[in-house]
């Protein structure tokens, strides 16, 4: 005969270790290209700017880390506030004359 408490600490759901992390969400990727098409001359791009543009999603209801990658070609100055970077899309942002603020 099994005693009625055992039942009810098997039903409780199974808690991990001491070893277990939150793993934090992946960021939002932008490559330069949609940006050059998509901004203008000395647009601030920003994740607000980027989320009210819809080029980026919410994920879970809050908004993402954004990591902006050097696929394409950049033609205009822009002015990039809180974003990750990749360090090619670092490098043609600041050729084309732009500015990057952490």
């Amino acid at each position: 005969m099994v005693p009625p408490i055992r039942q009810l600490i098997k039903k409780y759901p199974k808690l991990r270790g001491y070893r277990f992390k939150r793993r934090k969400p992946k960021p939002a990727v932008v490559n330069v290209n949609v940006l050059d098409k998509k901004f203008g001359e000395g647009s601030l791009i920003s994740p607000e700017i980027l989320l009210q543009k819809r080029l980026i999603r919410r994920i879970k209801g809050r908004l993402p880390e954004v990591k902006i990658l050097g696929v394409g070609k950049v033609t205009k100055k822009f002015i990039v506030k809180g974003c990750l970077f990749s360090e090619s899309a670092k490098k043609k942002i600041e050729k084309a004359g732009g500015k990057i603020e952490e």
